[in-house]
């Protein structure tokens, strides 16, 4: 069991780069794209 942890924490930065590297990508998507723009003028559409 002390292996695993060593290993697990030896490679953990691998592991967080790859988990944020897929939340850069399913982020921004093509196909969602559309998505984030409306969603992006939330902020702008408020002060009318």
């Amino acid at each position: 069991m002390l292996q695993i942890l060593q290993w697990i924490q030896h490679h953990s930065v691998v592991l967080m780069l790859a988990v944020f590297l897929l939340l850069v990508i399913s982020t921004f998507w093509p196909g969602r794209r559309a998505g984030f723009d409306r969603d992006s003028r939330i902020p702008l559409e408020d002060d009318r």
